[in-house]
């Protein structure tokens, strides 16, 4: 340390613990903050991709803002158009595709709109929860923490003073 003291060990019980709710805490961010783009036909058009296994899904909710026309596709890895969908919206209006990939692969999106406005939320469905899996593994990491912390202070030793009872 700068002031030349010397700071205790961390104890392994602690690292645990903070890993544990490292992943929880992250995997409530991962999950829960999806929130919807806004593009208009001025702009550049929203574009993304996903890796998708075979059966993953990929849901496009667009709701627009005045009247609007836009237009999705879905490319695959290898450059082929797999879904072109185009729709007009009434302002207020919202329009929900669907796309499930019949093989794996990455899968590249683009949401454009030609008049008007809109939000589009792109929504990843897993048919494997692999995504979920950084929750059990959190929440076996903060057992296992707080396991070891009662087991390490069972094990503590106690300093003391004697002194000569006069």
């Amino acid at each position: 340390m700068a002031g030349g003291g010397t700071a205790p060990a961390m104890k392994m019980s602690d690292v645990f613990i903070l890993l544990g709710v490292t992943f929880l805490l992250g995997g409530l961010f991962i999950h829960g903050l999806v929130s919807p783009v806004g593009v208009d036909a001025e702009s550049d058009p929203y574009t993304s991709g996903a890796s998708l296994l075979k059966g993953d899904s990929m849901q496009f909710t667009v709701e627009a803002a005045n009247q609007s026309s836009f237009t999705l596709e879905v490319v695959d890895q290898s450059g082929s158009v797999v879904l072109t969908d185009s729709s007009t919206l009434a302002s207020g209006e919202s329009a929900s595709v669907d796309f499930e990939a019949k093989e794996k692969g990455f899968y590249s999106f683009s949401v454009e709109f030609s008049e008007g406005s809109g939000d589009v939320l792109v929504d990843v469905d897993r048919k494997l929860l692999i995504d979920f899996i950084i929750y059990p593994l959190g929440a076996v990491c903060v057992v296992f923490g707080i396991a070891k912390r009662k087991d390490e202070q069972g094990k503590e030793t106690l300093d003391a003073v004697l002194e000569p009872d006069d």
